[in-house]
């Protein structure tokens, strides 16, 4: 693979969606590989990368929008679902959603592609692998991830919710690594992806039974402990070593006191995961 690799298409992506030039090309050599002349990958009902721009992708992604409750219950995970087919200069095209693995989220592409073209399971799943790679590396303006910012209080808020009804109160930790970007492409992605994973292993090793933990992008770890107190929980936290064979990995660590109120309180609660550093 050619890793200059420049679309022959216009690429965008959302402003909240913040990854460096390099993925935005591995992301894009992702769709061009899969023969798209243009396409979307959608979180939810939000498009947050597009390849193209033709009116005619407009009134796409309008239908797309339009349609999206029946979208998500016809379709399947990683078994492609044509939508439509039209001839545009007399060229025959055809739109294919193809559906990722995500236990919350609607999470979804679809390929405007010439013909009648059909690819085997493993090119899908070549798609999805990249996909999911580029989702975990996006990073917006409010340093959240391309999981949309209200899936994930849906998600976390509720677990945090349940845990509190009855431990009452517990504390909140955040371990916010330094920025890893500048390490993509001397390290690539497999070796990026290995420090994440070792990060995440260690959180998740030294988690007590009940604790809650999730990650909310590359630089954003949460491990949530109930019926903690805020000096226990520095005093057992604070130096926490993160092992990794590539590199030696920095972070600054801040502890949030969380009751069963603060959490029913969206605004309170979202205030915990909007601190600016």
């Amino acid at each position: 693979m050619n890793m200059e690799f420049q679309s022959p298409y216009p690429v965008t992506a959302t402003e909240d969606l913040k990854i460096t030039e390099y993925h935005l090309r591995r992301l894009s050599y992702a769709f061009w590989n899969m023969n798209a002349v243009s396409g979307f990958l959608f979180l939810e009902n939000e498009p947050v990368f597009r390849l193209g721009g033709a009116e005619k992708q407009n009134q796409l992604l309008r239908q797309i929008l339009t349609n999206i409750e029946t979208l998500e219950r016809e379709s399947e995970e990683m078994v492609p679902l044509k939508i439509g087919n039209w001839e545009e200069e007399g060229i025959a095209l055809q739109a294919t959603l193809i559906r990722f693995p995500h236990k919350e989220l609607f999470v979804f592409a679809v390929l405007v592609q010439k013909g009648e073209t059909d690819f085997p399971e493993a090119k899908w799943k070549q798609l999805a692998n990249s996909v999911l790679i580029y989702l975990s590396v996006g990073i917006s303006k409010q340093e959240k991830t391309l999981l949309s910012f209200r899936s994930f209080t849906e998600v976390f808020r509720t677990k945090m919710e349940s845990s509190l009804e009855e431990s009452k109160t517990g504390v909140l930790a955040l371990f916010y690594l330094q920025d890893l970007s500048p390490f993509f492409k001397p390290l690539g992605i497999v070796k990026s992806q290995e420090i994440i994973r070792e990060v995440s292993s260690t959180l998740q090793a030294m988690a007590k039974n009940g604790e809650l933990f999730f990650q909310m992008n590359l630089r954003s770890f949460y491990l949530f402990c109930p019926r903690e107190t805020m000096e226990h929980a520095n005093k057992r936290l604070e130096g926490l070593y993160f092992p990794s064979k590539h590199m030696i990995l920095d972070y600054k660590l801040q502890l949030f006191p969380v009751s069963l109120e603060v959490v029913q309180d969206l605004n309170q609660f979202s205030s915990l995961f909007m601190e600016n550093f």
